[in-house]
């Protein structure tokens, strides 16, 4: 009895304490031969309770196989950060030969998501409710067709901008999870942000604009979420579209 219950003890400190951009707090815990995480989705969605209670320090975590997710082998699209959902589940209907995996950090916001989610018919659409930095992580190299970053927070206060998300350690990461010619997809209303994407973003390699330019400011296929027709005036917004070479 005494020693399950110092088992329990252990498990019950938090894996990850530490806080900053670029996922680097997960690379030691991600090894082939790790434990295979468990995802006990409820229908399409899966709260970040289920994926705590699992870690504890010093855990090895297996890589997560999109046919592991979805049950075949359709090709899979990652969203970071999807808000109330409304774009991954626009992108869901309108792919149904495509997978689409999204992972939003906030509990709150991510309750509205999963009614998105849940309607969405096809078997084609997953929600976790967790760290993108650690899902991120837990993808295989060269699996994803496309990944998503739809209008991040900017964190517009100078002493908050170490915050960001987009820093080129962690665009660099999301390089090499796209297959070739997959598409790492960035959409921000933000001018600073957008100067600061496209300033870290030549830091990446193997990757390359499919624009002319680093960004356009309008596009004819982007899904007006309620967030884009809210914030995003008439100039339009910076979208980044690089390409894994």
């Amino acid at each position: 009895m005494e020693e399950n219950i110092t088992e329990n003890k252990t498990r019950e400190i938090p894996a990850f304490l530490s806080w900053w951009q670029g996922g680097q707090r997960y690379v030691d815990n991600v090894a082939d031969n790790g434990v295979k995480l468990n995802l006990p989705f409820e229908k399409n969605a899966l709260y970040g309770d289920k994926i705590w209670e699992q870690l504890y320090p010093d855990i090895k975590i297996q890589y997560i196989l999109g046919e592991e997710i979805f049950g075949n082998n359709k090709p899979l699209n990652l969203e970071i950060g999807i808000g109330n959902g409304e774009f991954i589940a626009n992108m869901a209907v309108m792919k149904p030969e495509e997978n689409y995996l999204g992972v939003e950090v906030f509990k709150k916001i991510f309750k509205l998501a999963e009614k998105r989610a849940n309607k969405v018919e096809h078997g084609n659409i997953k929600i976790i409710q967790f760290d993108a930095a650690l899902i991120l992580r837990l993808m295989k190299d060269n699996s994803l067709n496309n990944v998503y970053v739809n209008f991040p927070d900017p964190w517009p206060k100078k002493k908050h901008k170490r915050r960001r998300l987009l820093k080129p350690d962690f665009m660099q990461l999301i390089a090499s999870k796209l297959k070739k010619g997959g598409l790492m997809q960035i959409a921000t209303d933000h001018d600073d942000y957008a100067e600061e994407i496209n300033e870290n973003i030549k830091e990446v390699k193997g990757i390359k604009s499919i624009y002319p330019s680093p960004y356009v400011r309008k596009v004819d296929d982007y899904f007006p979420t309620k967030y884009y027709r809210k914030f995003v005036n008439n100039e339009g917004a910076y979208f980044f579209r690089y390409e894994k070479i």
